[in-house]
């Protein structure tokens, strides 16, 4: 389980399996029949119910853009909390500096 909240180790694990992953985009390949059968490096795909075949494709195939995009977000909002936190921690000190000064 990912700990909660995400930590930067944890967020470096991901980044390093990102990077160390084959580069994308992972196209989805069809079998002789028209069915998927293999999505970027991943070959032969096979799930326990037809059913759940062609979501579980479309999440591999999105998975080489999709978390490298959320890594970006999650640095971005981490880069705005800390702005944010910096803010909050001179508008305090400007408070309670005010107060001292009465």
């Amino acid at each position: 389980m990912p700990p909660e909240p995400l930590t930067a180790a944890y967020l470096k694990e991901i980044q390093d399996r990102v990077t160390d992953a084959p580069k994308g985009p992972w196209e989805v390949q069809p079998n002789e029949f028209g069915q998927p059968d293999q999505v970027g490096p991943i070959c032969y795909l096979q799930t326990w119910a037809e059913a759940d075949l062609a979501p579980t494709v479309t999440f591999i195939s999105h998975a080489r853009r999709d978390v490298p995009a959320l890594l970006g977000e999650v640095s971005r909002q981490q880069d705005v909390i800390s702005a944010l936190e910096r803010r909050i921690r001179l508008l305090e000190q400007v408070r309670d500096g005010g107060r001292h000064d009465q």
